[in-house]
Protein backbone atom coordinates (compact mmCIF):
# COMPACT_ATOMS: atom_id res chain seq x y z
CA UNK A 1 0.00 0.00 0.00
CA UNK A 2 1.52 3.13 -1.22
CA UNK A 3 0.05 6.43 0.48
CA UNK A 4 -0.99 9.18 -1.81
CA UNK A 5 -1.24 13.28 -1.42
CA UNK A 6 -4.28 14.57 -3.53
CA UNK A 7 -4.04 18.73 -4.04
CA UNK A 8 -7.10 20.11 -5.43
CA UNK A 9 -7.11 24.11 -6.10
CA UNK A 10 -10.55 26.61 -7.26
CA UNK A 11 -10.43 30.07 -7.90
CA UNK A 12 -13.03 31.60 -6.29
CA UNK A 13 -15.41 34.45 -7.10
CA UNK A 14 -18.20 36.92 -5.90
CA UNK A 15 -18.03 35.81 -2.72
CA UNK A 16 -16.34 37.07 0.66
CA UNK A 17 -13.29 34.76 2.38
CA UNK A 18 -15.79 34.34 4.92
CA UNK A 19 -18.85 33.70 3.59
CA UNK A 20 -17.00 30.85 1.70
CA UNK A 21 -15.52 29.75 4.65
CA UNK A 22 -19.41 29.06 6.39
CA UNK A 23 -20.67 27.73 3.47
CA UNK A 24 -18.08 25.06 3.10
CA UNK A 25 -18.36 24.40 6.36
CA UNK A 26 -20.85 21.70 6.57
CA UNK A 27 -18.64 19.57 4.48
CA UNK A 28 -15.79 19.19 6.79
CA UNK A 29 -17.56 16.35 8.26
CA UNK A 30 -18.43 14.20 5.12
CA UNK A 31 -14.86 14.59 3.76
CA UNK A 32 -13.91 13.81 7.64
CA UNK A 33 -15.37 10.37 7.26
CA UNK A 34 -14.33 9.58 3.67
CA UNK A 35 -12.63 6.15 3.14
CA UNK A 36 -8.90 5.77 3.00
CA UNK A 37 -8.53 9.55 4.07
CA UNK A 38 -6.07 10.22 6.65
CA UNK A 39 -6.08 14.04 6.92
CA UNK A 40 -6.92 17.17 4.95
CA UNK A 41 -5.65 20.64 5.29
CA UNK A 42 -7.66 23.78 4.23
CA UNK A 43 -6.16 26.00 2.09
CA UNK A 44 -7.00 29.34 1.70
CA UNK A 45 -5.23 32.41 -0.73
CA UNK A 46 -7.52 35.61 -0.27
CA UNK A 47 -5.80 37.78 -2.22
CA UNK A 48 -5.19 35.56 -5.16
CA UNK A 49 -8.86 33.89 -4.99
CA UNK A 50 -7.66 30.72 -4.65
CA UNK A 51 -8.70 27.88 -2.30
CA UNK A 52 -8.85 24.14 -1.92
CA UNK A 53 -6.56 21.44 0.09
CA UNK A 54 -4.38 18.89 0.42
CA UNK A 55 -5.75 15.30 1.26
CA UNK A 56 -3.33 11.71 2.44
CA UNK A 57 -4.87 8.66 1.41
CA UNK A 58 -3.90 4.98 2.03
CA UNK A 59 -3.94 4.22 -1.66
CA UNK A 60 -4.30 4.97 -4.95
CA UNK A 61 -7.92 3.62 -4.95
CA UNK A 62 -8.96 5.63 -2.29
CA UNK A 63 -8.24 8.39 -4.60
CA UNK A 64 -9.99 7.53 -7.17
CA UNK A 65 -13.26 6.72 -5.08
CA UNK A 66 -12.79 9.98 -3.64
CA UNK A 67 -13.04 11.85 -6.69
CA UNK A 68 -15.83 9.91 -8.03
CA UNK A 69 -17.76 10.85 -5.38
CA UNK A 70 -21.05 13.67 -4.89
CA UNK A 71 -19.33 15.66 -2.57
CA UNK A 72 -16.30 16.08 -5.43
CA UNK A 73 -18.99 16.75 -8.18
CA UNK A 74 -20.89 19.22 -6.28
CA UNK A 75 -17.65 21.36 -5.76
CA UNK A 76 -16.71 21.56 -9.25
CA UNK A 77 -19.95 22.35 -10.44
CA UNK A 78 -20.29 25.31 -7.58
CA UNK A 79 -20.95 28.50 -9.81
CA UNK A 80 -18.52 30.59 -7.47
CA UNK A 81 -15.60 27.98 -8.10
CA UNK A 82 -13.73 27.78 -11.40
CA UNK A 83 -10.25 26.51 -12.48
CA UNK A 84 -10.29 23.53 -11.00
CA UNK A 85 -7.05 21.95 -10.63
CA UNK A 86 -6.48 18.26 -9.36
CA UNK A 87 -2.88 16.95 -9.17
CA UNK A 88 -1.68 13.18 -7.34
CA UNK A 89 1.50 13.09 -5.98
CA UNK A 90 3.49 10.14 -4.73
CA UNK A 91 5.64 10.49 -1.26
CA UNK A 92 9.12 9.97 -0.71
CA UNK A 93 9.13 8.27 2.14
CA UNK A 94 12.45 8.53 3.55
CA UNK A 95 12.87 12.19 3.06
CA UNK A 96 9.82 12.99 4.93
CA UNK A 97 10.08 11.27 8.02
CA UNK A 98 13.49 13.09 8.12
CA UNK A 99 11.38 16.58 7.80
CA UNK A 100 8.46 15.13 10.51
CA UNK A 101 5.77 15.08 7.74
CA UNK A 102 2.58 13.50 9.08
CA UNK A 103 2.58 10.27 6.69
CA UNK A 104 3.53 6.81 7.12
CA UNK A 105 3.98 5.09 10.59
CA UNK A 106 3.90 8.66 12.23
CA UNK A 107 0.04 8.00 11.85
CA UNK A 108 0.14 4.62 13.39
CA UNK A 109 -1.17 5.91 17.21
CA UNK A 110 -3.87 7.93 15.87
CA UNK A 111 -4.98 5.33 14.24
CA UNK A 112 -5.16 2.92 16.95
CA UNK A 113 -1.77 1.01 14.90
CA UNK A 114 0.23 0.10 18.11
CA UNK A 115 4.13 0.38 17.46
CA UNK A 116 5.49 -3.43 17.15
CA UNK A 117 9.32 -4.34 16.62
CA UNK A 118 9.03 -4.80 12.94
CA UNK A 119 6.66 -1.60 12.28
CA UNK A 120 9.74 -0.26 14.29
CA UNK A 121 12.38 -1.52 11.99
CA UNK A 122 10.40 -1.09 9.00
CA UNK A 123 10.29 2.85 9.68
CA UNK A 124 14.53 2.97 10.56
CA UNK A 125 14.73 1.68 7.50
CA UNK A 126 12.70 3.95 5.43
CA UNK A 127 14.13 7.03 7.24
CA UNK A 128 18.07 5.76 7.07
CA UNK A 129 19.83 4.90 4.25
CA UNK A 130 21.89 1.56 4.63
CA UNK A 131 25.25 0.84 3.60
CA UNK A 132 26.77 -2.65 2.22
CA UNK A 133 29.30 -4.32 4.29
CA UNK A 134 32.42 -4.04 1.76
CA UNK A 135 31.74 -0.27 1.50
CA UNK A 136 31.07 0.23 5.26
CA UNK A 137 35.00 -1.61 5.57
CA UNK A 138 36.36 0.71 2.83
CA UNK A 139 34.89 3.25 4.88
CA UNK A 140 36.49 2.36 7.67
CA UNK A 141 40.05 2.10 6.17
CA UNK A 142 39.64 6.00 5.19
CA UNK A 143 38.03 7.57 7.36
CA UNK A 144 39.50 7.92 10.71
CA UNK A 145 36.33 9.42 12.16
CA UNK A 146 34.12 7.07 11.38
CA UNK A 147 32.42 5.40 14.02
CA UNK A 148 30.64 1.93 13.88
CA UNK A 149 28.03 0.99 16.86
CA UNK A 150 27.01 -2.56 17.52
CA UNK A 151 23.84 -1.83 19.66
CA UNK A 152 23.53 -5.57 21.03
CA UNK A 153 24.41 -6.66 24.51
CA UNK A 154 27.76 -7.30 24.96
CA UNK A 155 26.87 -11.04 25.80
CA UNK A 156 25.43 -11.31 22.82
CA UNK A 157 28.39 -9.47 20.67
CA UNK A 158 30.89 -11.83 22.98
CA UNK A 159 28.98 -15.03 21.00
CA UNK A 160 29.44 -13.86 17.39
CA UNK A 161 32.06 -11.02 17.30
CA UNK A 162 31.71 -8.01 15.87
CA UNK A 163 33.06 -5.19 13.26
CA UNK A 164 36.42 -4.62 13.94
CA UNK A 165 36.56 -1.60 16.19
CA UNK A 166 32.43 -1.14 16.90
CA UNK A 167 31.64 0.70 19.82
CA UNK A 168 29.22 -1.24 21.87
CA UNK A 169 26.95 0.70 22.93
CA UNK A 170 23.21 -1.14 23.59
CA UNK A 171 20.18 -0.04 22.14
CA UNK A 172 18.70 1.26 25.38
CA UNK A 173 21.64 3.27 26.14
CA UNK A 174 21.88 5.16 23.55
CA UNK A 175 19.01 6.70 24.50
CA UNK A 176 20.95 9.12 27.10
CA UNK A 177 24.73 7.94 26.08
CA UNK A 178 23.97 10.34 22.79
CA UNK A 179 21.84 12.91 24.68
CA UNK A 180 23.59 16.24 25.08
CA UNK A 181 21.07 17.84 28.03
CA UNK A 182 21.99 14.53 30.50
CA UNK A 183 24.95 15.27 33.35
CA UNK A 184 27.85 15.00 31.23
CA UNK A 185 28.98 11.45 33.22
CA UNK A 186 25.83 10.21 31.40
CA UNK A 187 26.99 10.74 28.16
CA UNK A 188 29.19 9.18 25.85
CA UNK A 189 32.41 11.17 24.41
CA UNK A 190 31.96 9.94 21.26
CA UNK A 191 28.87 10.87 20.21
CA UNK A 192 29.59 14.20 21.26
CA UNK A 193 29.93 15.68 17.83
CA UNK A 194 26.29 15.89 15.80
CA UNK A 195 28.10 15.25 12.55
CA UNK A 196 30.30 12.83 12.93
CA UNK A 197 29.70 9.58 10.64
CA UNK A 198 27.86 6.71 12.14
CA UNK A 199 27.32 2.81 10.99
CA UNK A 200 25.02 0.97 13.35
CA UNK A 201 24.44 -2.30 13.58
CA UNK A 202 23.55 -5.57 15.23
CA UNK A 203 23.36 -8.84 14.16
CA UNK A 204 20.99 -9.17 11.43
CA UNK A 205 20.19 -5.11 11.20
CA UNK A 206 16.76 -4.36 12.52
CA UNK A 207 17.90 -3.71 16.00
CA UNK A 208 20.82 -1.73 14.60
CA UNK A 209 18.29 0.32 12.25
CA UNK A 210 16.29 1.43 14.61
CA UNK A 211 19.21 2.17 16.61
CA UNK A 212 20.09 4.32 13.81
CA UNK A 213 16.62 5.83 13.98
CA UNK A 214 17.31 6.86 17.14
CA UNK A 215 20.25 8.58 16.45
CA UNK A 216 19.10 10.41 13.69
CA UNK A 217 15.88 11.81 15.54
CA UNK A 218 17.99 12.90 18.07
CA UNK A 219 19.93 15.20 15.41
CA UNK A 220 23.15 13.29 14.23
CA UNK A 221 22.55 13.88 10.70
CA UNK A 222 25.34 11.44 8.87
CA UNK A 223 24.26 8.26 9.58
CA UNK A 224 23.74 4.86 7.73
CA UNK A 225 22.88 1.33 8.77
CA UNK A 226 24.97 -1.67 8.07
CA UNK A 227 22.70 -4.09 5.68
CA UNK A 228 22.10 -7.24 6.56
CA UNK A 229 24.04 -6.76 9.88
CA UNK A 230 26.83 -8.55 11.75
CA UNK A 231 25.84 -11.51 9.86
CA UNK A 232 26.14 -10.32 6.57
CA UNK A 233 29.53 -8.68 7.27
CA UNK A 234 30.42 -12.57 8.49
CA UNK A 235 29.21 -13.90 4.97
CA UNK A 236 31.02 -11.68 2.89
CA UNK A 237 34.14 -12.92 4.27
CA UNK A 238 35.42 -10.15 6.37
CA UNK A 239 37.50 -9.47 9.34
CA UNK A 240 35.87 -10.09 12.84
CA UNK A 241 36.45 -9.16 15.77
CA UNK A 242 36.05 -11.87 18.16
CA UNK A 243 36.33 -10.30 21.36
CA UNK A 244 33.34 -8.14 21.00
CA UNK A 245 33.48 -4.64 21.11
CA UNK A 246 34.99 -1.56 22.37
Amino acid sequence: MSQKILQINFTFSGIARSELEQAWLPAAQPIAETPGLRWKVWLMNENEHECGGVYLFDDEASVQAFLASPIVAATKDAPILSNASVKIFDIMEAHTAITRGPVGDRLASANGRSKTFGRMAEEAYRAVPTIKPADAQRRQKRETGLLVIDVRDAADIAQTGTVPGAANLSLGSLTYLADNEVPESWRDPRLADRSRPIITTCILGPMGAIGGKLLRDMGFANVQILEGGVQAWIDAGLPVAKNGAT
